[in-house]
């Protein structure tokens, strides 16, 4: 019997190869397909994508592309070190477009002919680049240029810029700040939580045909804290643990699996790395409280000089301050600690676990019974305002899929987020700007926002109806 069917699989479901069919939505990389199709669809002109190595930029573009090919022109450049004219060449080539070794300006034009005929056909007409930190400025300066191709009313081209962070940072340098501010949507992508990473390992798993295969609790734990849940690094531990629990005929991936996948694979990324930031905090802690100590409680009684008393008796008030502070902030560093873990624990216990899913085993035992800590949701000061302040309060709801939150009431605001479908938000004001639209104001990620009349519709509630 060999590795596959020994565990049920019809194919192995931790290969490398980026594959669409096993695209995992988590939260951060849901997001990021929605906003990639709502910036196209819009036509905003520029979109970024951000992630780091192995976060799944690939397969979330494969998934893109998949849903866009029907409605949309794509050239996608995967090799960016080129010159802003071998950079054009590369474009047309993939978008078929037959170039007879014409120069630059004609190239241009060219490429403008062909994105209006498919404009005029209801197309997308899209560019995007892989690794485009990898570009030089002079050919993203380029890019900016070929941007400005547009009709009265909509833009012609929609470039897709996907890369590492090392992008953004140089986005923000003074020679492409221009480019920069034409970005108006931006994606990034987070690396998996450990409940994330849980769920993707038994998700890949069930897409193979799982029937035989189950996994430990601690061996997922395991997994992710070793891959500080980067999805490619969860596929090469995963998968040669799958192998060393079939050298041991063992249809379950225990923790000793995951060990040996570490030491196999020798990786210097998969490393125990969490909370390794707990000891070294409370020894520097300590170590400070005995060198201020040391320092002022013997320069303060060795001295006999006439009259150090009261030179030093400010100086030792110091020193016991600064202790003090210390001690403070290391029982508050221990103490978020031990809440952090409590949290997560009460999270892993309380999680529902179905029968046709993979078995993940019993949870680990609580902690001892401990002061109960109160958890609330405080409102912000402008939303407690907004209610206290008035009788009747309203509120917006979003009819949208994805509705885009801006800094400001317009259209051309910066995006600095998204709210989905049926989200209520607490409204703080409102306005209508040059096109008559209604803005209302509302609070996102604690700061005051804007978000569009046109895709949310207003509810109000009066509060003597619940007095």
């Amino acid at each position: 019997m060999d590795f596959l069917k020994f565990f049920g699989l019809n194919e192995d479901p931790f290969k490398l190869t980026p594959d669409p069919s096993y695209f995992y939505p988590s939260a951060s990389h849901n997001e990021g397909l929605l906003l990639m199709e709502y910036s196209i669809d819009q036509r905003e002109g520029f979109l970024l994508v951000i992630g780091d190595p192995g976060t799944g930029k690939t397969t979330l573009l494969k998934v893109f592309l998949e849903k866009w090919k029907d409605r949309a022109e794509t050239a996608i450049v995967l090799t960016p070190r080129l010159s802003p004219e071998e950079f054009l060449f590369a474009v047309a080539e993939d978008f078929n477009i037959n170039l007879d070794n014409k120069n630059k300006n004609e190239i241009i034009r060219a490429l403008r002919d062909f994105m209006t005929k498919k404009s005029s056909e209801g197309k997308r007409v899209i560019i995007i680049v892989d690794e485009a930190q990898n570009l030089p400025d002079e050919t993203l300066e380029e890019l900016r240029l070929l941007s400005n191709l547009e009709t009265d009313k909509a833009k012609l081209l929609q470039i897709m810029l996907i890369g590492q962070p090392e992008l953004e940072a140089k986005l923000q340098t003074q020679g492409l700040r221009q480019l920069n501010q034409r970005i108006i949507t931006r994606v990034h992508l987070c690396h998996f939580s450990e409940e994330e990473t849980l769920d993707y390992i038994k998700y890949r798993a069930i897409k193979a045909g799982k029937e035989n295969l189950q996994i430990h609790r601690k061996a997922a734990r395991g997994a992710y804290q070793l891959s500080n849940g980067v999805p490619r690094l969860i596929n090469m531990l995963v998968s040669r643990a799958l192998m060393a629990a079939y050298i041991e005929e063992s249809n379950r991936i225990l923790p000793r699996h995951i060990d040996h996948a570490v030491k196999s694979l020798n990786h210097s990324e998969l490393v125990r790395g969490k909370n390794h930031w707990i000891m070294p905090v409370a020894a520097g802690i300590a170590a400070a409280m005995i060198a201020i100590f040391s320092y002022f409680y013997f320069s303060g009684t060795l001295s006999t000089e006439p009259g150090h008393e009261q030179k030093t008796a400010p100086v030792r008030q110091e020193a016991h301050t600064q202790m003090k502070t210390l001690s403070y902030e290391g029982e508050q560093a221990r103490a978020d600690v031990r809440k952090s873990a409590r949290l997560l624990n009460d999270k892993e216990n309380k999680k529902n676990i179905t029968a046709n899913t993979m078995e993940t085993i019993e949870p680990l035992p609580p902690e001892p019974a401990s002061q109960p800590e109160q958890e609330s949701i405080v409102a912000s000061a402008d939303e407690q305002h907004a209610v206290d302040g008035n009788s009747s309060f309203r509120f917006v709801s979003v009819n949208v899929d994805v509705a885009i939150v801006r800094t400001n009431p317009s259209i051309t605001a910066h995006v600095v987020g998204w709210s989905a479908k049926g989200s209520q938000l607490l409204v703080l004001d409102e306005l209508k700007d040059e096109r008559n639209i209604t803005w209302y104001q509302i609070t996102h990620q604690g700061e005051k926002r804007w978000i569009s009349g046109e895709v949310v519709d207003l509810v109000s509630l009066n509060m003597t109806s619940y007095n």
